[in-house]
């Protein structure tokens, strides 16, 4: 049944890669118990490689935010749950090099300078902006499109007035111990408590409009939702244009409405 799911990710994904989010609940019938699960689900990426596809994973640390070095190979993910830590652990000579959004990128069809050890712009110049330029996707598994911190690669071009780029500075810990000092650029929401976002409204929007591709390969118990990501550019771009607090609210409001 895997080689049925694998064969369909790895077509969508072999020009056009995919950003993954997930949720452990959406893989919950691929085993009876958790570590079953986990192994089964990286057993298929691993047949999607094979296959030619081109999946990327979260493996966020937001490391220099927290004033911690990078280990490259060691620095456990931060709120990106435990299928994604289980992802990381299995290939974990295919993170990227970003002390704050790494991602385990699995496939042939990324660039070298993802691994390459250097500054970094997370929301510029990017893995971010490669799969977009390549008309990938955004994807979801458990239902979490919600959690596509990639969509601040959008609000970057759209040039919303709530975030701006902001520089941390930490040491990155290669894969051979040794230590080298890296600079990364985030565009980060900027200090206002009286400002929260998420993306669910968004989510909502696209699933009114039918702009979600939903797959399940055979009997294979797992769904993917997927959308391309310039597809979301131009949704945002025109809901943006009419608002351009589209992604935002302000929490005064959110008191008042609860």
């Amino acid at each position: 049944m895997s080689d049925k799911f694998a064969e369909l990710l790895s077509e969508k994904t072999r020009e056009n890669p995919a950003f993954i989010h997930i949720d452990f609940i959406g893989l919950i019938r691929m085993g009876r118990t958790h570590p079953e699960r986990l192994e089964n689900f990286c057993a298929l990426l691993r047949k999607t490689e094979l296959l030619g596809g081109n999946i990327c994973i979260p493996a966020f640390t937001l490391s220099y935010t927290r004033n911690e070095d990078f280990d490259l190979l060691n620095s456990p993910s931060v709120n990106v749950g435990i299928v994604s830590e289980a992802v990381r652990n299995e290939f974990p000579r295919r993170r990227t090099c970003d002390g704050l959004f790494s991602f385990t990128a699995i496939g042939n069809n990324f660039s070298d300078e993802n691994f390459r050890i250097k500054d970094s712009d997370t929301f510029g110049d990017s893995l971010i902006a490669e799969v977009f330029k390549k008309d990938g996707y955004l994807a979801s598994i458990g239902g979490v499109f919600r959690n596509s911190t990639e969509i601040h690669y959008l609000e970057k071009l759209l040039e919303v007035d709530y975030r701006s780029d902001k520089i941390f500075e930490g040491n990155l810990i290669a894969g051979d111990g040794k230590a080298h000092r890296q600079k990364v650029t985030y565009f980060c929401k900027n200090f206002d408590y009286n400002l929260w976002y998420d993306f669910s409204a968004l989510e909502h929007d696209l699933r009114e409009e039918g702009l979600f591709e939903i797959y399940k390969a055979g009997e294979y118990p797992v769904y993917i939702e997927m959308i391309r990501f310039r597809t979301v550019y131009e949704f945002l771009k025109e809901k943006i244009r009419k608002d351009k607090n589209y992604l935002i609210n302000d929490l005064k409001d959110k008191r008042t409405k609860n």
